[in-house]
């Protein structure tokens, strides 16, 4: 699942927002500016099995509260939008306007769904809901006019409907009418039972071949113990914090998988490790053991630098992903060294190019952002891969500035304040030298 872009309207620090996705895409900028936000609106979406119909403030990857800790603080509206767009083997798009339930949940009022067989538009109107659809036919599903006209007919509480066109490749009913006492979601069930078309069954499971579609790695990553106890679950996919990383390398060394050996190489050419093994005790515990130099012994995990343990759970959550799949990472450079810092973004080029994934990548490390910039000067990278996304606030609103960079190495559409601090730094070294 790859995804193309997101639009937001009076969401948290947003009154609106519309951005597009690149194959790698930098969220930077100051500290509470917005970039958290725009994360959490995605995860929002994807912790949320039965979304459209639904959306989970509280789940797997996020938990923003109430409906009103997600609306946009001193808004004069009375709903909020999420708007998205993606690719699981073809385009999907989703529209989604929400107010406040009974319960402080959202409550979907408004729904625009398109993707390749079917356009779908609802409102919930003063007295009627409303639903607009063209269904586009295939092999799976092909119906004559009597018969579309007699499902309709058939089912419970709609009170109005105008088939507008029918002919051999499609079908377009509009002003279709539901009565008012009917939940929203009832309503669109039964759309989907007409149209024979299930909209939420792309949330319903993020997992292709065995191997997941989306993984999130937060800011916060738990430290490294000094043994561990196998967990037995029925995968191993990684919590927000990283936990479970131990489990599934230890999995991945005991088959002696494809992944344990990209473990190993991507370690080794990142700088943090040349091997890594684990070790049982007689207690049933495991430690994980890794091997810093070719010529040193292997030592557990707990026993080496610590950025090595906060940085492992991103590789390892990216390797359990599907190609052309979306892995999604806050402040990959916490406790990291500013040459592996700078590497990652060698990594990040290299898996677009052979497994066509894609990445969002909130951060605030300059050796990341210039390395990527090095990398389009080289050619190792064309511009159309890459979307920089800055973001500002003024204790208003959040504004995102896209930010443009060069094969000539040029910043483009940069606002003032933009990575600044160290161009200026050295400059001052250099005036007081000469001074």
């Amino acid at each position: 699942m790859l995804i193309n872009s997101l639009g937001l309207k009076n969401f948290k620090c947003f009154e609106e927002l519309d951005v597009k996705f690149a194959p790698i895409t930098l969220l930077t900028g100051a500290n509470s500016s917005g970039k958290s936000s725009l994360i959490n609106a995605i995860l929002a979406v994807l912790q949320t099995e039965q979304f459209p119909y639904f959306l989970s403030p509280n789940g797997q990857y996020a938990n923003l509260g109430s409906y009103h800790e997600m609306a946009k603080r001193n808004s004069k509206e009375e709903v909020f939008e999420i708007n998205i767009s993606f690719n699981k083997t073809y385009e999907i798009n989703i529209k989604s306007v929400w107010m406040a339930a009974n319960n402080d949940l959202p409550f979907i009022v408004s729904l625009y769904f398109k993707d390749t067989w079917l356009e779908l538009s609802y409102r919930l109107e003063d007295e009627v809901h409303r639903v607009d659809f063209k269904l586009k036919f295939n092999r799976f599903f092909h119906e004559t006019p009597e018969e579309i006209q007699k499902r309709l007919s058939e089912t419970d509480g709609i009170v109005n409907f105008t088939l507008e066109h029918h002919d051999t490749s499609s079908v377009e009913v509009s002003n279709l009418l539901f009565k008012y006492d009917l939940h929203p979601v009832d309503v669109i069930y039964k759309v989907e039972k007409i149209t024979g078309n299930d909209i939420s069954e792309y949330f319903r499971d993020l997992k292709y071949n065995g191997k997941f579609d989306f993984n999130y790695i937060g800011s916060f990553r738990l430290p490294p113990s000094r043994t561990y106890y196998r967990q037995s679950k029925p995968d191993f996919k990684l919590e927000v914090s990283g936990e479970g990383y131990v489990d599934q390398i230890i999995d991945w060394e005991e088959s002696e998988s494809d992944e344990y050996q990209s473990l190993i190489s991507i370690t080794s050419q990142l700088g943090l490790f040349q091997d890594v093994k684990s070790a049982k005790f007689k207690s049933g515990r495991f430690e994980l053991n890794v091997k810093t130099h070719k010529k040193s012994k292997h030592v557990a995990l707990n026993d080496v630098g610590f950025g090595i343990s906060q940085f492992l759970p991103i590789i390892v959550a990216d390797l359990q992903l599907s190609n052309e799949s979306c892995l999604a990472v806050s402040q990959p450079e916490i406790h990291l060294h500013p040459k592996v810092q700078a590497q990652f973004g060698n990594y990040l080029v290299n898996q677009i190019k052979h497994t066509q994934k894609q990445y969002i990548i909130e951060t605030h490390s300059e050796y990341l952002i210039n390395r990527i910039r090095l990398l389009l000067v080289t050619g190792e990278l064309k511009p159309e891969d890459v979307c920089v996304l800055y973001f500002e606030n003024d204790g208003i609103k959040s504004t995102v500035h896209p930010i443009e960079f060069t094969t000539k190495g040029a910043v483009k559409g940069a606002p003032q304040g933009f990575f600044d601090t160290y161009e200026m730094d050295v400059m001052d070294i250099a005036m007081h030298a000469i001074g």
